[in-house]
């Protein structure tokens, strides 16, 4: 049987925080935040900030936080994307994810969803493909992947898109 997750909103500044809380606890800040030499909360707050982003946690059927998912709208319709799944979770990662993309749209009247990683994230790759979004484009040098050592370090990225299957709203 497939497991069913639920997606909450994540509203108040509490339930912001647990993703963070959670990245920490498993050690992937850095790897969620690459854009950050050195992330923190303040850094992961401003990512949710409900001012310009929407972000909801993914519960599993035991109400344990299985992953959260964000998206910060980039022109019209269409919304930047990013993904956080969580250890207990990573299992199902292909499931979990079809599941936040079908919640995206049916949460927004989005007409596609934009991704953008490193080119060097290879599971970002493959569950990018497995989620429906269509051909990686390389962006060179596209990803500020700063280090406290090398702040203006970038590599190469990749971006794709999934459009609504039902067109959008």
């Amino acid at each position: 049987m497939s497991v069913r997750y639920r997606f909450t909103p994540a509203d108040t500044p509490a339930l912001r925080r647990l993703p963070f809380e959670r990245m920490e606890s498993e050690g992937m800040t850095r790897a969620v935040l690459w854009n950050r030499a050195n992330p923190c909360l303040l850094d992961w707050l401003e990512c949710v900030n409900p001012q310009h982003a929407f972000c909801w946690l993914a519960h599993d059927r035991n109400n344990a936080l299985a992953g959260a998912v964000w998206l910060n709208p980039v022109m019209g319709r269409c919304g930047c994307a990013h993904f956080c799944i969580f250890r207990a979770a990573r299992a199902d990662w292909k499931n979990l994810g079809r599941q936040a993309v079908a919640h995206l749209f049916r949460a927004l009247p989005l007409a596609a969803l934009l991704a953008v990683w490193p080119a060097h994230y290879r599971h970002v790759t493959r569950a990018a493909k497995c989620w429906g979004f269509g051909k990686p484009v390389l962006l060179p040098k596209a990803c500020h992947m700063p280090r406290v050592h090398n702040p203006a370090r970038c590599r190469d990225g990749f971006m794709a898109v999934l459009h609504n299957p039902q067109g959008g709203i």
